[in-house]
């Protein structure tokens, strides 16, 4: 299998007009020097779907997406890179070159294969195997039948240690296993099964590509964990994906909405009833990376969550995180005590029910706040109060009156006074900001500094140490945008006599020394390295990240800054864009670091 070349890439990026390609499928109109339409990615009313011709880029100041023409096929047509590429070199009569510099894109597709074997391994344990019995007959007790099973690819792991590691083993090598996490290793060396005595769910991308496994124990099972997910890897970001959205997003556009449940049986159950765009989160807390992927798909959230006061809670913390995304909220609240998945056990009715119960974000929170309280004692109307500031702190000012109004209505508080201790607690939570603020600046001034230093010390000592290492810091100094002064003024001035230092590192640091005086000697000849110092290329790029995260998290305080702003002013449309941004700069911050860690074969 080859890949295709770099060369044909270039010539499709230069010859696919991104306005041509786009206006195929998303009709545009003239916005100044630009091109505007609804963005094909999420739904809209109003068009913040943006494409440059002069620079030959799309963006959606919506949902975030952005890219060129080649990843605009991916994503509207759902293609793989190398798809999108057959595709516009056939519609541009193209001839694709290729070589054979494709071990990574080998690697990728060979970790996809590695989950795709572990699938058909845990459906056959379930549904053929004597061994899924107990598994199988478990979730027909809760309420599911085979076609459903069968639908949802629901599997089994047996008890056993070495079970999937043995049948997998046949066709892939025990780090392929452990790159997609299904194998641990002991600190014996011993590989063994992550998975053992579970119920396997698996976890698709959006893309429909499979990521992930979520075993869940059932039984006797005191001493476990309830569910085990596939750990961190270049694949799954547990807080960057939900549950069956592969599967929903069909029914989430043509329904303009999505059902947010709390777990897997609730959205399977859901399904049987007819509710095919449900999703979930994975067993955590809504994040904020979650949110943005549902604004992509829709503007409109129905929350369904478990009727006891954990789940009203959770329903509470994933409502204020859905409204950041600037998402359209309805809550579903089931009778007290009773979850989804159970109520569908003992009811037909539960469609009827979601369609009919639909509460109002705002009057959910107030209920919530309010509830249980005694609103004739002082102390209970102070507690409900700073629930009710900290709430309603985040919406419009028209929103907030009406709710004030109600509160003092129900607590016989007269409403200036409310008014007043709402300014008042402003300024308190300024003040708390600002301080939050410093001491972190603190932190980072006495933890990070040292360790961002060092780095900048030891790339300028590559820098004089090989000429390959030089073309590589040349190629990036202004991404990496040294911090330290003396640094950044000594590789400038080695930059000057680039032609003149020579091969190596003795050279360097002769001519380079020549050339600096006074002060600027001294602090030279402060940042030389032991000569015994081991120089390696791994070393070197371990350097390099460290400086590129602390770029990345010194301009995601910039963009947070601006948000800030955009977000007092009400100014949605900006504070999402900066929002966006921010998410894009920590998922490059989540990639270096995960590379740091990445383990490497045996050479």
């Amino acid at each position: 299998m080859a890949s295709v070349s770099q060369n044909t890439i270039d010539l499709i990026r230069d010859t696919a007009d991104i306005v041509d390609v786009v206006s195929e499928f998303v009709p545009l109109q003239a916005a100044g020097k630009n091109m505007k339409g609804l963005c094909p990615f999420h739904s809209e009313k109003t068009p913040s779907f943006f494409v440059s011709k002069e620079r030959q880029i799309f963006n959606c100041f919506g949902c975030g997406e952005k890219g060129n023409s080649i990843t605009f096929v991916q994503k509207y047509k759902n293609m793989s890179f190398v798809e999108a590429l057959h595709y516009l070199a056939d519609k541009y009569n193209i001839e694709m070159e290729l070589d054979n510099n494709y071990q990574q894109l080998k690697s990728n597709v060979n970790l996809y294969k590695v989950n795709e074997m572990a699938l058909k391994y845990f459906t056959l344990n379930l549904l053929n195997i004597d061994t899924g019995k107990k598994a199988l007959q478990y979730l027909l007790d809760r309420g599911l039948d085979i076609p459903t099973i069968e639908e949802f690819e629901i599997g089994y792991a047996p008890s056993g240690r070495n079970g999937l590691l043995d049948q997998l083993g046949k066709d892939f090598q025990p780090l392929e296993m452990l790159n997609v996490g299904l194998i641990n290793k002991s600190m014996d060396n011993d590989y063994y099964d992550l998975f053992r005595d579970r119920i396997m769910f698996p976890i698709h991308d959006e893309n429909k590509k499979l990521v992930a496994f979520s075993g869940r124990v059932f039984g006797n099972s005191d001493n476990q964990a309830k569910y085990v997910n596939t750990p961190y890897t270049e694949l799954f970001s547990k807080g960057m994906l939900m549950y069956n959205l592969h599967r929903a997003l069909p029914y989430i556009r043509t329904n303009n909405r999505m059902v947010l449940m709390e777990g897997y049986m609730d959205v399977i159950k859901a399904n049987k009833f007819g509710i095919k765009e449900t999703v979930c989160s994975m067993g955590t807390q809504l994040t904020i990376d979650q949110a943005l992927l549902m604004k992509k798909f829709t503007d409109n959230v129905i929350i369904c969550f478990d009727g006891d006061r954990a789940g009203r809670e959770a329903t509470y913390k994933a409502l204020k995180l859905l409204e950041k995304a600037q998402l359209n909220i309805k809550i579903v609240l089931m009778p007290q005590g009773v979850d989804p998945d159970d109520y569908m056990t003992q009811h037909d009715d539960f469609k009827y029910y979601l369609e009919n119960n639909q509460l109002d974000q705002y009057d959910f929170v107030y209920q919530m706040i309010i509830e249980n309280k005694n609103l004739t004692k002082p102390a209970e109307i102070e507690m409900a109060k700073n629930k009710l500031f900290d709430f309603f702190a985040s919406t419009s000012g028209m929103i907030r009156e009406i709710y004030f109004q109600k509160f003092s209505s129900d607590t016989l508080v007269n409403y200036q006074t409310l008014v007043n201790d709402y300014q008042q607690y402003q300024i308190d939570n300024r003040i708390m900001e600002n301080y939050k603020q410093i001491i972190k600046r603190q932190q980072v001034i006495k933890v990070a500094k040292p360790r961002y230093r060092e780095a900048e010390k030891t790339i300028f000592n590559y820098y004089l140490k090989d000429i390959s290492y030089r073309d590589t810091v040349n190629d990036r100094f202004n991404l990496l945008e040294f911090q330290d002064h003396d640094v950044r003024y000594l590789i400038s001035t080695a930059k000057e006599k680039y032609s003149s230092l020579g091969q190596d590192e003795s050279s360097a640091i002769i001519i380079l020394k020549s050339d600096l005086t006074g002060k600027n000697k001294d602090k030279f000849e402060g940042l030389l390295l032991r000569k015994d110092y081991e120089y390696s290329l791994d070393d070197f790029e371990s350097c390099i990240r460290v400086l590129e995260i602390a770029k990345l998290e010194q301009d995601i305080e910039e963009l947070q800054a601006k948000a800030k702003l955009f977000s007092e002013s009400n100014n949605s449309e900006e504070y999402f864009k900066y929002k966006t941004e921010i998410l894009n700069k920590r998922n490059s911050i989540l990639k270096l670091e995960g590379r740091k860690h990445e383990p490497k074969a045996n050479n």
